[in-house]
């Protein structure tokens, strides 16, 4: 989104001038008409309102947020909850040390010739997230700004410092509360944030208060308690109940008083927030487990919206909700409400495509302030989306992006690439809308997510499901029969971004990619034979792309067919070319982090066609399992690439969620018994003793896709070469495993 965004930005936003009473007044009765089909009539029930008191108080707040955050406009949270403690009368101020970190170092590609990229590079975050790569080529270079913001906060004596903590901000954000708390310790610290919903949080000794939850009416219990003198010692968790969730109409405005606008990205804009929560139940998602879905009414936001334009010139907004079109009646009447008063505003947020949104609603979009939508489209496959669970069709979704273009409401996308039950027909579904929709108003693809399983989603409280095995392979996830995951997702993934690169240089007009920029050039090489040809008319096909048979292995058999897919629609597409493609930890590891098993994979594919279909190729692979330490020092038998991981014993809301959602066999509280997780780290003690991906292949062959009956291709005993270490288990599942007695345990 940021793409769009970015074209509207002020440097120096004017202040308009407020309409005189009689114009003011109009407008608001014609926006009371217009959205009265819409709006719900009265405030939403069954929630608890905060609780406001103007009187003065002697307790003081800091708010703080640090790297690493995206520092497009200034923080909604914190300003939210400046705006709730302000209200109830206590003095507050935010720092914003993020965006002075990324004003002091991002503009400069190599910060002081110490840091090898650039501190906000999309697909870098992980990189501050890691403790060792942090502290050892990171903090020494911010270390004198933050030392400067510290002391700058210290000096305000706040009796209580409040941190928000987004998982990439843990490292730098514990390195200072804890600081904070050494220097100061009388000083009450809170943490609250996304981070802190999740089960693997580390609450540092540091912090007073884990706030778990929303933060609003946390922050007035903590300044309440320390004004009145009621702490104890020792943490403190505040959670709030789950039929005790605020009501987000009503609340206070949104304090910016000690925010500097000039210093972010757009300073014309601000963020906000239409609804909490998602009434979608996608199975691949975390996020919307974490609270239950409300709406905030049209009446309500409009009055923040005109409040902003009026007194800081904001005439950009970006709604960070999960599902801005969540409530498609209420999103309509702000639209109305905005077209009424005749607010010049322009807005985004996250949606999801949704075949009740005809083109009249696209024009009222576009009439209420709507620049670009941000669509989870996440596959082309109706079979995959389906095991998503997202509720749409493939033709709803074109229908959107149609009228979309045809009103002049522009579309960002995000995709999920390996979903578990994605098979390579399905890759190729999603490579083909890709490619249809691609001058459909699209501005720009979020291209940088491969499928991971996430241990509070539906798929991961219930992976048998979706032919997810129990057991991680080198830290991530693998199928049962041993076809997909890991390395397989990295070769799929790189053929996206390669896909993509070749579809934005046909496209009308160019995209950017918020979350993955280009892939390094020295990743692959492209010749087309003519580079102006394109096929506009590529149609949805059915092609068998495993049609090599080499019968190494499971795992091998897969991952040397992962390519075919992305050669068959790149010819579709693009006409004929020549193309060589690596795999080497010296590129992958750099590019995408140590996801995927980028480390013990290695290939090079050499393929050529010609327009009419003629083909030749040369692959070359070699995979090598290597040994691992012991995953836990107490345990010397859990070493190897193989561990069992119990997702079935988190015990958050979104875990205990997803394993109602996704209606397992354990209990919804203790998950698994222990008989059955003491068998499965058996189970994995014989997997690491057992079962050697290890092999070495090379392919040469050539064939002709002008007709498309056979498929196979025979592959001689000389072409291919496997090399197992050990005894292989290669093509049997974990239930025939267990049938197995190697005398390691008589219980498998």
């Amino acid at each position: 989104m940021d793409f769009q965004l970015q074209g509207l930005r002020k440097n120096n936003a004017e202040i308009p001038e407020r309409p005189d009473a009689d114009v003011a007044d109009a407008r608001h009765r014609a926006m009371m008409d217009a959205i009265a089909p819409y709006a719900k009539k009265a405030q939403q029930s069954n929630l608890t309102p905060v609780y406001i008191n103007y009187k003065t108080r002697n307790t003081k707040l800091a708010l703080v947020m640090l790297p690493e955050w995206a520092p497009n406009m200034p923080p909604f949270n914190l300003a939210r909850l400046s705006g709730i403690a302000k209200s109830a009368g206590f003095e507050t101020h935010i720092f914003d040390i993020n965006v002075r970190t990324y004003n002091a170092f991002e503009r400069d590609w190599w910060p002081n010739q110490k840091i090898p990229f650039r501190l906000w590079d999309p697909g870098g975050v992980w990189r501050w997230g890691t403790g060792s790569f942090y502290f050892e080529h990171i903090h020494p270079v911010v270390l004198p700004l933050f030392e400067k913001a510290m002391e700058e906060i210290l000096a305000l004596n706040p009796d209580v410092i409040g941190f928000t903590q987004y998982y990439a901000s843990e490292q730098p954000t514990n390195w200072f509360a804890t600081e904070i708390k050494r220097r100061a310790p009388h000083i009450k610290l809170a943490v609250g944030g996304s981070n802190v919903q999740k089960d693997w949080f580390y609450a540092a000794p540091c912090y007073d208060y884990i706030v778990v939850g929303e933060g609003e009416q946390a922050i007035l219990e903590i300044l309440n308690e320390v004004e009145e003198g009621r702490t104890t010692e020792g943490q403190k968790f505040i959670k709030q109940p789950e039929d005790q969730r605020i009501n987000i109409n009503g609340l206070p405005m949104p304090d910016y008083e000690s925010i500097d606008f000039s210093q972010y990205k757009v300073p014309n804009g601000v963020n906000s927030e239409l609804s909490r929560g998602c009434t979608a139940k996608c199975t691949f998602c975390e996020e919307t487990h974490f609270w239950k879905y409300r709406q905030r009414q049209a009446v309500d936001l409009i009055q923040e919206v005109e409040w902003l334009y009026y007194n800081k010139g904001t005439d950009i907004i970006w709604f960070i909700d999960s599902l801005v079109n969540g409530n498609l009646k209420e999103l309509r009447a702000f639209c109305k409400a905005v077209d009424a008063k005749q607010l010049p505003i322009h807005w985004t947020g996250y949606a999801r495509c949704d075949g009740r949104m005809d083109l009249e609603y696209f024009k009222d979009l576009k009439a209420g302030g709507c620049i670009i939508l941000n669509y989870g489209i996440e596959s082309g496959s109706q079979k995959v989306l389906d095991d998503m669970d997202k509720g749409v069709t493939i033709s709803e979704i074109e229908q959107n992006f149609r009228d979309g273009k045809e009103v002049g409401v522009w579309a960002a996308t995000n995709w999920i690439v390996g979903f578990p039950t994605e098979q390579p027909q399905d890759f190729a579904d999603t490579m083909t809308l890709l490619w249809r929709i691609r001058n459909m108003n699209m501005n720009n693809v979020g291209a940088g997510t491969g499928f991971g399983l996430g241990a509070e989603t539906i798929v991961g409280q219930n992976p048998g499901k979706f032919n997810v095995s129990d057991f991680f392979y080198f830290d991530h996830w693998i199928t049962k029969d041993y076809k997909f995951g890991g390395t397989h997702l990295l070769t799929r993934l790189k053929s996206f971004y390669i896909f993509l690169d070749k579809v934005a240089e046909k496209t009308d007009f160019e995209f950017g990619y918020p979350i993955r920029h280009n892939l390094a050039k020295d990743h692959y090489k492209i010749k087309f034979d003519d580079p102006e040809y394109f096929n506009n008319d590529v149609n949805y096909e059915k092609f068998d792309y495993q049609i090599i048979k080499p019968n190494l292995n499971a795992f091998a058999d897969t991952l040397v067919n992962e390519m075919w897919p992305f050669f068959r629609m790149l010819w579709k597409t693009r006409g004929g070319y020549e193309a060589e493609i690596k795999f080497h930890p010296d590129l992958d590891l750099n590019e995408f982090g140590t996801q995927f098993g980028p480390a013990i994979y290695y290939a090079v594919f050499k393929f050529k066609i010609d327009r009419q279909g003629k083909w030749s190729a040369d692959f070359k692979y070699k995979f090598d399992q290597i040994k691992q330490q012991p995953r836990d020092p107490k345990d010397p038998h859990r070493c190897g690439p193989f561990y069992f991981n119990d997702f079935s014993r988190y015990k958050s809301n979104s875990a205990k969620r997803a394993r109602h959602l996704a209606k397992p066999d354990w209990s919804m509280e203790n998950g698994r018994d222990d008989v059955e997780f003491w068998d499965r780290l058996q189970t994995e003690y014989r997997l690491n003793k057992t079962t050697d991906f290890t092999f070495d292949y090379h392919y040469k062959g050539t064939g002709d896709w002008s007709d498309y009956k056979d498929y196979l291709i025979e592959i001689s005993k000389k072409s291919a070469i496997a090399i197992p270490e050990r005894q292989s288990v290669f093509t049997v599942s974990l239930k025939d495993i267990k049938k197995k007695n190697n005398g390691i345990d008589n219980k498998i």
